[in-house]
């Protein structure tokens, strides 16, 4: 399994990586879930290779969309899986006995998902790629490296040394700046970083960054 945008860094595969996974899979005959709940989020002048069009047979891909992420309906729990029908139906027998099915509420949003209105897509993607773009210079300015995330919704900003350790510097942006954000350890082997959702407020997110920025200052070693 493996997310494309990717989650947490909003990196994109590059069709030669997307070419590598499908010859992994094809050499030891594996089933791939293809995660893709950003890729509708996708920043200006990125290209977007899904693992299907590089040669993988439908048979041995799962492709998981949604409105969770790219829409904000993360609540709702509402997904949406492609495949080759006898994983699908064995998907479907696994719901029912675990959650039987969405509730009807949830399903009238799915709907009015595959009728969003034309263009809200792309102002939607244009105020990302604004509040992304301020957020990266604020980080730039503040001296924390940060990657430029290519879709999405995240950063993920590196932190100098400290005078404390990730999770209690998570606890004091927490408590003296208002800021809940995720240690890096939580995604793997990164105890030097940090990982925030800019989604939503423009200004909200703008202020909180330059906060984390203080904060760093504050307890910089």
């Amino acid at each position: 399994m493996f997310s494309n945008p990717n989650n947490p860094t909003g990196a994109v595969y590059s069709r030669r990586e997307i070419g590598e996974i499908v010859e992994l899979a094809r050499a030891f005959d594996v089933t791939v879930i293809a995660d893709q709940l950003y890729s509708r989020l996708l920043y200006a002048r990125e290209t977007y290779t899904h693992i299907r069009s590089a040669g993988l047979p439908e048979e041995q891909v799962i492709t998981i969309m949604g409105p969770s992420k790219t829409e904000s309906l993360s609540g709702y729990r509402l997904g949406i899986a492609f495949g080759a029908r006898w994983i699908v139906e064995r998907m479907e027998k696994l719901q029912a006995i675990v959650s039987l099915r969405a509730a009807g509420y949830n399903q009238a949003v799915l709907r009015t998902w595959f009728r969003e209105p034309e263009g809200w897509m792309e102002q939607r993607v244009r105020q990302h790629e604004a509040i992304r773009d301020d957020l990266l210079d604020i980080f730039r300015d503040g001296a924390l490296p940060t990657r430029r995330p290519q879709a999405g919704s995240y950063l993920f900003p590196k932190l100098p040394p400290l005078q404390v350790g990730l999770q209690d510097f998570v606890r004091l942006l927490r408590h003296q700046a208002g800021i809940i954000v995720t240690p890096g350890t939580e995604f793997g082997p990164y105890p030097d970083s940090i990982r925030l959702n800019f989604s939503q407020d423009h200004g909200a997110a703008v202020a909180a960054c330059r906060r984390i920025t203080e904060m760093v200052k504050r307890y910089r070693k």
